[in-house]
């Protein structure tokens, strides 16, 4: 069974039909057998609708859709994700991710991320990428030197 880490940047781009990577987003979600969501990443989605006064209607239907899917495991904030970020952060704003970093980490699964700097940092702690390839979706290693 296949299963990865979403990075909120998965929903976001899952969500909207226009935005630059939705295809790969939504392609990605099919490949896999299992989504787990943390729930810094509904934090952020829904964060993410209210910055851009997206209908509260059809946010709430978006997070149930997410929420309920069959695929759909929730990954609740644990104290070593608080303690994981804490001690890694250079910058506030990097908080949210190494949250999300984190339960990737724990739970010994692949982060599916577009955000290049958060990336980056799973390579940097060991943490397995989640690859989505023209008409496939692999785990790459992080240890193989691959980046994108």
């Amino acid at each position: 069974m296949s299963a990865a880490v979403l990075d909120t940047n998965v929903l976001i781009f899952d969500t909207f039909e226009d935005s630059e990577f939705h295809s790969e987003a939504t392609r990605g979600l099919d490949s896999v057998d299992r989504w787990c969501i943390p729930s810094m990443a509904f934090h952020e989605l829904l964060w993410f609708f209210k910055g851009r006064d997206f209908q509260l209607a059809k946010a709430k239907a978006k997070v149930e859709e997410y929420l309920t899917n069959e695929k759909s495991t929730f990954a609740e904030c644990t104290l070593d994700d608080v303690q994981f970020a804490t001690e890694r952060m250079k910058t506030y704003r990097e908080y949210n991710d190494l949250v999300i970093l984190s339960v990737a980490g724990r739970l010994k699964l692949p982060l599916f991320s577009f955000d290049d700097g958060l990336r980056k940092m799973a390579v940097k702690n060991a943490i397995g990428l989640f690859e989505v390839r023209n008409d496939t979706a692999t785990e790459e290693r992080s240890g193989s030197g691959k980046e994108s």
